[in-house]
């Protein structure tokens, strides 16, 4: 079952948005967005890795990776 949050949403520029949810909000957003999955962590972990490897790319943007 999806759980709804509520989230306070501001205009900061004509560029930039806000968002702000509560502490008790937190886990369930991490979950919504995918932060907790599996495929997720291991990413993290193997670009950890790579990073003290020294296997890193300067990027100006994410558009880059695609």
């Amino acid at each position: 079952m999806q759980k709804t949050l509520s989230a306070d949403l501001k205009r900061v520029s004509k560029d930039k948005i806000k968002l702000e949810i509560t502490k008790d909000n937190y886990e369930a957003f991490c979950n919504a967005i995918g932060l907790y999955r599996k495929e997720f962590i291991e990413a993290l972990k193997k670009s950890e890795a790579d990073h003290k490897a020294g296997r890193i790319t300067k990027r100006q943007s994410l558009i880059e990776i695609t």
